[in-house]
């Protein structure tokens, strides 16, 4: 990989800047991230390489990767890299194009889910593990339907790597922290926990429904929030489904890849979506009967 000083670019402008990094795009196209010191010096903390991150191959193997092109240093420490820039919409934006009708076709969202899950799958597969993955905004969907993850130094790359960022998405970030299924030594993720985004990235897109409500008090009558009522309420009747989230969103039970269960969901069952009154626009309630 080819290795740039950072006063070597030129900026054409700047298109994101916030507490982690900021991001320019340059004149031959690609875009430019520079880390924050606040994210370097965390890595020290960590004991981990944020260059070893940058230089790392295994990403290689999965083309859906947004990679970098070079990495970028200021004098001799690694403070970002270059990559290409990918055109389309988050997967935020993305759905809030959706007709209501198009809200309404599981099997279309079971599509849209497969494609996410077979990445992860095969990032899993090679060491990589994405603990930013339920921040849709990293979720790019390109004008032909085929995805790129982007945010490469928020990822692991391998056992002696480490992550400093867990997505918000995720709810308590103690619950995977301190947990060994999620976390076999300090800051250093197992992919159990891509299994548990997916999971909640599947609720979230396909139902607009947030999982990391189980186990927290109803604010309609103060009871305990159960897997058992998240499927009563949508109208799922599939134990077997229940009983395989339930591993994912366990912090004991090995966790497994769900997009079998929703193709089944998608033959078995209709989906009926509904615009909620008076709430914020792009509320929907959904509600899945038997074919």
């Amino acid at each position: 990989m080819q290795k740039m000083q950072l006063n070597s670019f030129k900026p054409e402008s700047l298109i994101h800047s916030g507490d982690c990094s900021k991001i320019y795009t340059l004149e031959d196209g690609r875009v430019l991230k520079v880390a924050a010191p606040l994210v370097l010096q965390a890595c020290k903390l960590a004991g981990t390489s944020y260059e070893r991150k940058i230089l790392d191959i295994r990403a290689e193997t999965v083309s859906e990767i947004v990679r970098p092109i070079s990495a970028v240093y200021f004098q001799k420490e690694c403070v970002g890299y270059t990559m290409e820039r990918v055109i389309g919409s988050d997967l935020n934006n993305y759905d809030d194009t959706f007709t209501l009708k198009e809200r309404s076709d599981l099997h279309h969202y079971y599509e849209l889910y497969k494609k996410i899950e077979d990445i992860v799958m095969k990032a899993n597969k090679v060491g990589i593990v994405i603990p930013d993955l339920c921040t849709c905004d990293n979720i790019i969907v390109l004008p032909n339907g085929t995805l790129r993850f982007i945010d490469y130094d928020g990822m692991q790359f391998g056992k002696k790597d480490k992550s400093i960022s867990v997505s918000t998405s995720l709810g308590d970030q103690s619950r995977y922290i301190d947990v060994p299924k999620y976390n076999d030594s300090f800051g250093h993720f197992t992919s159990e926990l891509d299994k548990t985004s997916l999971a909640i990235l599947m609720f979230l897109v396909v139902f607009n429904i947030d999982l990391t409500l189980v186990g927290t008090r109803s604010p309609i009558d103060g009871k305990i929030i159960t897997i058992e009522d998240i499927f009563q309420m949508l109208g799922i009747h599939e134990p077997v489904f229940m009983k395989k989230l339930a591993a994912n969103l366990s912090a004991t039970e090995k966790g497994v890849y769900l997009q079998d269960e929703l193709y089944k969901l998608s033959q078995q069952y209709d989906m009926l979506t509904f615009s909620i009154p008076f709430a914020p626009q792009g509320s929907y309630m959904k509600k899945l009967r038997r074919k």
